[in-house]
């Protein structure tokens, strides 16, 4: 099994936490710190940079059934923190209603899932539909220019689906990039550090709108890239980044609960850390038992 990049672990648990943070869940209220959507946008590309690889393991399927399997096995990962966070938005919209946009059905904080299977679907019916290489790529870039250039527009801006086609899409286009393989190992760190330096800083002192459109279609797309080219291994940072959909997710746990006026920032940071560390273990063990089952069947064989 191939092993996990650390560095893009220890990403996804900052963003998600970041995330809390901005939405009021973290016994935090200081000055750092920029608004939660600018770690969307790295989720976003994230899931663009692994799209094309999880999208062809079901090209042998019939076309409608290669979709299905997709979703369910996508849906399937998410697994307890999906379920979750759905029942309470459903508890949510009753208790207190439709009230704006971003309240509108039950996915709530988890608009993000939704808008990443729209693009998901996308680019599975063009990859199968479209058969040459060098044409996917370049509808991919078409798409990418198009939905970038909405996305900015003050009338779409805090649109979902085009900051999700946009960014997934640059995810994509990085995925085809050749691997940077220099003959000095410091001459792939200096890239990397310096994608992490701009990163950091607009994470902690926030930035102009202008920047933050080149966070989504340059800063991240280069941190992720440069990221891969850098051999990084930790087993605590590969814990930390396996936080971070539950992190995100137990939030709608949290927003029910301040709803109807119960607790404070401390008890929710320590409900949303609780129920993340829990499904983690029962995820792990889980797999630890789907392990053994298989060698006691193969051992059987022999």
């Amino acid at each position: 099994m191939k092993k996990k990049n650390s560095l893009i672990e220890l990403y996804r648990f900052i963003f998600a936490m970041n995330v809390v943070k901005n939405h009021g869940y973290f016994p935090y209220r200081g000055q750092y710190f920029s608004p939660g959507r600018i770690s969307v946008e790295f989720f976003f590309v994230l899931s663009g940079r692994f799209l094309i690889k999880t999208i062809d393991k079901y090209r042998d399927y019939p076309f409608f059934k290669g979709l299905f399997v997709l979703i369910k096995d996508k849906l399937s990962s998410l697994g307890i923190p999906l379920i979750v966070g759905l029942i309470f938005n459903i508890a949510y919209k009753f208790v207190v209603g439709v009230d704006s946009f971003a309240d509108i059905g039950i996915w709530g904080y988890l608009w993000y899932v939704h808008d990443m299977f729209m693009a998901l679907t996308f680019y599975y019916a063009v990859r199968r539909l479209v058969k040459s290489e060098k044409t996917f790529l370049i509808v991919t870039a078409a798409v990418f220019v198009v939905a970038t250039v909405l996305h900015i527009m003050p009338t779409f801006w805090s649109w979902g689906y085009f900051r999700s086609f946009s960014s997934m899409s640059a995810g994509v286009l990085v995925s085809y990039l050749p691997k940077y393989k220099p003959k000095r190992r410091f001459l792939a760190l200096i890239p990397l550090f310096v994608a992490q330096a701009w990163a950091l800083r607009m994470l902690l002192f926030g930035f102009e709108r202008v920047e933050e459109v080149l966070l989504d279609i340059v800063v991240y797309p280069a941190l992720i890239y440069f990221s891969f080219n850098v051999e990084v291994h930790s087993s605590v940072l590969n814990y930390l980044g396996s936080l971070s959909f539950g992190l995100y997710a137990y939030q709608c746990v949290t927003r029910f609960l301040e709803s109807v006026g119960f607790g404070n920032e401390w008890l929710y940071f320590i409900i949303i850390l609780t129920l993340t560390v829990v499904t983690d273990l029962i995820k792990r063990l889980n797999k630890r038992r789907k392990e053994l089952s298989r060698q006691t069947a193969a051992k059987g064989l022999i």
